[in-house]
């Protein structure tokens, strides 16, 4: 991966110091920031690097704290609402400019509450399965339903086992990734997510960003019900064939053609 820059920023945030490690490629053209699921990682965007359409840009990736390599903090909690403003701090440290955000399950939730908060700067946006209701809740429900002190590294290591033998190799990285997860993480971003799934009125908030949508999907998920709304609405939407939901992993070469050309259009 000629180019690409592994590194850490350290940041404050609450009076806290974070330790946040990201992915960066530098390019000539503008920036494309990924914005992980829960209990991802950066590494889930790797792919991109190797893809001949996306060279020209800038491409970037950062371990949420508690994920992949950023630690979680010990003293303070850090929720949904957290995330945004991290990205946020992100985002200035490296000096993006105008970027086109892709958020992945958890994170097109917290890709659609930055473009609200602070999308000056955002030209396009791709949702890869984010949440926007109670169904989208596969994971995050289990988590939170648990409670703060029911979720135990004994119940992850469980589920960790059964993704484990998954017939979808995103599944199977998802497992991987769950390994350097913190289960306090896990449990603190999913209680919000849930909320915000069930009560945040998060399609009608998708569909009125003022940019370019695209929402992306795996066909074995093609049963969300939310779907036909969103096609109404006028947002571009596509199926990756023979893909859960993890498309990066099940079909990268479609996927990896969907994003380039959505990008492409966009700059």
């Amino acid at each position: 991966m000629i180019g690409v820059e592994f590194n850490r920023l350290t940041i404050v945030y609450r009076k806290q110091p974070l330790q946040i490690e990201y992915l960066l490629r530098r390019g000539p053209k503008d920036a494309v920031l990924y914005l992980q699921g829960l209990g991802c990682s950066k590494d889930d965007f790797i792919g991109a690097t190797n893809i001949r359409e996306l060279q020209p840009y800038t491409l970037v990736a950062f371990d949420f704290p508690g994920c992949g390599n950023s630690p979680y903090p010990e003293d303070i909690t850090l929720g949904i609402d957290d995330l945004v403003e991290i990205t946020d701090i992100v985002v200035s440290r490296l000096n993006l400019g105008d970027f086109a955000v892709i958020g992945h399950s958890m994170g097109g939730l917290v890709a659609l509450l930055y473009a609200e908060e602070h999308g000056e700067q955002v030209k396009g946006f791709i949702n890869v399965e984010g949440n926007l209701a109670s169904e989208d809740c596969f994971f995050s429900r289990k988590v939170a339903n648990y409670g703060s002190t029911g979720f135990t590294k004994e119940v992850l290591k469980n589920y960790q086992q059964k993704l484990a033998q998954s017939d979808n190799k995103g599944s199977r990285e998802f497992a991987k990734a769950l390994q350097s997860a913190s289960e306090k993480a896990l449990f603190y971003y999913a209680s919000p997510l849930v909320d915000y799934s069930d009560n945040g009125n998060l399609i009608p908030r998708f569909t009125g960003l003022e940019i370019p949508k695209l929402f992306v999907y795996g066909s074995e998920n093609r049963w969300l019900s939310y779907i036909p709304r969103l096609e109404d609405s006028g947002c571009e939407i596509v199926e990756i064939p023979d893909s859960g939901h993890f498309p990066g992993y099940d079909n990268p070469q479609a996927y990896y053609q969907v994003i380039s050309d959505f990008i492409c259009r966009l700059w």
